[in-house]
């Protein structure tokens, strides 16, 4: 029976996914290599995309236009929020959809111009 020493992990060997959680980066130790640098740049990079606020009524639009299942293509939306969920209406259609891994999809909310009522005393 032979014995197998455990080999250690660690960013030189190049971790690709960049999910990691904020409070392990947090932990993690100086560094001057590279690809270590750079992997913890595209980490935090990942958490503030998934970081940023939108609020309902919001008009975003995606970097990229989509295609759904029922064929439209589209890249303005108006985000509706109930709770934590987020959908998303067409501004033209109406239509509802749903976009996989939005926070994480590259966005941009629109300024919107709204018409405040005028009060007169």
């Amino acid at each position: 029976m032979s014995s197998t020493n455990p080999t250690r992990l660690d960013e030189s060997v190049g971790p690709y996914e960049d999910s990691c959680p904020r409070h392990i980066l947090d932990l993690l130790t100086p560094t001057d290599r590279e690809h270590a640098l750079d992997w913890r740049a595209r980490c935090r990079a990942n958490l503030a995309r998934r970081s940023r606020k939108i609020e309902d009524g919001d008009r975003i639009k995606l970097a990229q236009a989509l295609t759904f299942s029922d064929g439209h293509v589209g890249d303005e939306f108006i985000v509706v929020k109930r709770g934590r969920r987020l959908s998303f209406r067409d501004p033209a259609t109406r239509c509802g959809y749903a976009i996989s891994r939005f926070m994480e999809r590259d966005w941009t909310i629109l300024p919107v111009t709204k018409v405040h009522k005028t009060i007169f005393a």
